[in-house]
């Protein structure tokens, strides 16, 4: 009979205590390249352990889906547009320049013309 009762090998016993020592350091101490290289890849930072609480409602876009339609469009065609227009103030222009260039095509494409 073995006077060890514990069949856990000592070298796991081992690295479960640094593994522990480890993951409650606190980041402002120098834990030396062996112990940052375990605690970022072994364990993760202690601010990825935090839980969070968020403020989340599923029905708001039912809500906002009317107001978003009337300012952008079905699909948002009038916000692509916008997009496209840029903010440099030359909007205009490029929108001139953009229809011209687009006249004639069926919805932009030209292996639909006729």
């Amino acid at each position: 009979m073995s006077l060890r009762a514990n069949k856990t090998p000592i070298f796991f016993q081992v690295f479960l205590c640094i593994c522990v020592l480890l993951y409650r350091r606190v980041l402002s101490e120098p834990a030396g390249p062996i112990g940052l290289f375990l605690q970022t890849n072994l364990f993760g930072l202690p601010v990825i352990h935090e839980s969070q609480q968020w403020v989340f409602d599923p029905d708001v876009a039912l809500r906002r889906r009317k107001e978003f339609i009337e300012l952008n469009g079905d699909k948002g065609e009038k916000l692509i547009e916008r997009l496209g227009l840029g903010i440099d103030g030359y909007g205009e222009q490029r929108l001139i320049k953009q229809r011209q260039r687009d006249e004639g095509h069926l919805g932009g494409l030209n292996s639909l013309r006729p």
